[in-house]
């Protein structure tokens, strides 16, 4: 049984649905590094560990938006080389 019917519907997903689904995946890590990186600095700094996760979530969500563009930008280049 094929995934993708045809060439069409696999560069179409690759182009839209893959780089969402890399983004999502990279959410977990940038907040275990940013965590163990800035988190026990802001914590000495608010003293609250929730109010430290969400200044760290603030700061995650820039950045899977601006890994969502560069998966898709680089999505494109790739995917319409062969077209």
């Amino acid at each position: 049984m094929k995934l993708f019917p045809d060439s069409d519907t696999k560069k179409r997903f690759m182009k839209t649905g893959l780089p969402i689904i890399l983004g999502i995946a990279w959410s977990p890590i940038i907040w275990m590094l940013l965590m163990a990186t800035l988190g026990p600095g802001l914590f000495a700094l608010t003293d609250s560990w929730p109010i430290t996760q969400a200044l760290i979530l603030a700061v995650v969500a820039p950045v899977i938006f601006f890994l969502l563009r560069l998966f898709m930008r680089t999505g494109r280049k790739f995917y319409s080389e062969g077209e």
